[in-house]
């Protein structure tokens, strides 16, 4: 008999090993519900001292619970058109660089503020420099509120 129960007892401990095993490992793929950043945003406004842009062209933030990705095409104007980087001329290069907006590093977040602190940017001197900015998530839309007093970006919830 005693035999018998402790093999109960150890397929019952190994049984419970690997539930808790799964929900751990299920809850590690989860986006954290106490971070509400997580997840990938489409750009939907954004406003500077320039003035607003209601409909701005293409932009995607992504976060995860520990990096971000900010790309996003500046302006008004979409991407000049040329058949390939070979045959595009400087003042085409130069459009596209001045347009897009690449920043990519690791971010923290306090209370309704977000740090962000670049890994790789498009130009070197945002590598190693971070932005701050207040944050508000209301259902699907964030509206990030870059410190101390720049620009307005308004997103909606992808995923």
């Amino acid at each position: 008999m005693t035999h018998i129960t402790r093999r109960m007892t150890f397929r019952l401990a190994a049984v419970a090993v690997v539930a808790a095993s799964a929900v751990a490992i299920a809850a590690a793929r989860q986006p954290s519900a106490s971070n509400p950043l997580v997840g990938a945003w489409r750009v939907t406004a954004f406003a500077d001292a320039n003035g607003v842009i209601p409909n701005p062209q293409p932009g995607l933030y992504v976060f995860t619970r520990q990096h971000y990705s900010f790309a996003r095409i500046q302006g008004t104007r979409p991407l000049p058109d040329y058949p390939s980087n070979d045959r595009a001329t400087d003042a085409d290069k130069v459009a596209v660089f001045n347009a897009l907006y690449l920043n990519t590093g690791t971010y923290a977040v306090t209370g309704n503020t977000l740090r962000t602190n670049a890994m790789v940017a498009k130009s070197k001197f945002a590598i190693g420099a971070g932005n701050q900015y207040d944050f508000a998530v209301s259902g699907n839309t964030l509206t990030l509120t870059q410190k101390p007093a720049g620009a307005v970006i308004t997103l909606a919830r992808l995923e």
